[in-house]
């Protein structure tokens, strides 16, 4: 049996933000899996009151009942391009015309709209108007919906927390009201893989969303922007992107060096791929579990043992349900290979 969620001497409190990401060995989307994280950040009891935010694998079951009560086929919910959005409009915005702006939006970039509902968000700030479409074609579908978000977020009174054919993200302004969102506690909401974070304004480890359903979360000093710049602008995927962040010289060597000790956290995930890099002794911990992997700013357990500073750990999904973790070594091979697979490995390739 599993052991429960640990504290550690310091306290997430005097951090003023947490990190917790949940990977099921088997790559099997269950509820108890997302349960045994949210119930981790309740037992953790987190004071912020500025950031509760939990990334899923879309939940393919659930969507199934909710296309089915919309009078739609429920099998369009297991298609790899269904798409879902999550999408908050201030309560100040006249609301019928910006959902009809961002309906349109929606049509010029390719997608055909099935489902849409509104209500309250969990913490009641926003409006939370949650839509499920298809792409006419799948061509470049990633990159679309990242322009299609920002598009979207033009209007000032819109906020996307995600759009994406991979993943869902909840957000709320804390834990308790996140656990109040009626997806969230519904028994069909499963996840093979969990991403969590909980966070103040002025805490030291930040919360950023990375391209329209990634999530990224760093200190400081971690070149956030230029990960999202070289997956988003030139076709890297995140493996690759960190590999050029971390270590910027990459592409001039036969192999990776050893990641630059920037005592920086870094911890990323993005469609299929996730990376953990502490950025020094204690700042990630890994606690590995029958039938999980927790990898979190605080341990887990009394069996957590801390990453090594500066050395990734990877995560490799693939369609099929595989999974590859990449230790540091291996992270490098994988980089290297991908690298010498493009036409010029030192010049960024747009799409």
């Amino acid at each position: 049996m599993e052991q429960h969620a640990y504290r550690s001497p310091n306290g997430v409190e005097q951090r003023g933000a947490l990190l917790l990401a949940a990977v099921e060995k088997r790559n099997i989307p269950t509820n108890e899996h997302v349960q045994a994280v949210l119930q981790t950040l309740v037992q953790w009891n987190h004071p912020a009151k500025e950031s509760a935010v939990i990334q899923l694998d879309i939940p393919r079951k659930l969507w199934m009942e909710k296309l089915a009560n919309a009078g739609q086929n429920p099998e369009i919910a297991t298609n790899d391009h269904f798409t879902v959005g999550h999408v908050h409009i201030s309560r100040s915005a006249d609301v019928k015309p910006v959902q009809v702006h961002l309906r349109q939006l929606c049509k010029q970039f390719g997608f055909v709209l099935l489902f849409e509902s509104i209500r309250p968000s969990a913490d009641q700030n926003t409006l939370f108007w949650q839509i499920a479409m298809l792409p006419c074609d799948v061509f470049s579908l990633p990159d679309r919906l990242f322009r299609l978000t920002a598009a979207m977020e033009r209007d000032p009174h819109v906020r996307i927390a995600s759009l994406s054919h991979v993943h869902v993200v909840y957000q709320a302004t804390t834990p308790a009201e996140l656990l109040r969102e009626p997806d969230v506690s519904h028994p069909f909401l499963a996840s093979a893989s969990v991403f969590a974070y909980v966070g103040q304004a002025d805490a030291p480890l930040r919360y950023k969303r990375l391209g329209s359903a990634g999530m990224l979360v760093h200190s400081a000093e971690t070149p956030a922007s230029a990960v999202e710049t070289l997956i988003y602008n030139h076709g890297y995927s995140l493996i690759e992107a960190a590999g050029f962040a971390f270590a910027p010289d990459v592409s001039k060597q036969d192999g990776l060096a050893s990641l630059k000790q920037t005592q920086v956290l870094f911890a990323a995930s993005s469609e299929q791929e996730a990376i953990w890099i502490a950025g020094t002794d204690g700042t990630l911990w890994k606690t590995d579990t029958p039938s999980r992997l927790f990898i979190a700013s605080e341990p887990y357990d009394n069996t957590a043992k801390p990453l090594a500073p500066g050395q990734p750990l990877a995560l490799i999904r693939s369609a099929a349900g595989q999974m590859r973790w990449l230790d540091s070594a291996r992270f490098r091979q994988e980089v290297s290979a991908r690298l010498s697979n493009r036409r010029t490995a030192d010049t960024p390739i747009a799409f």
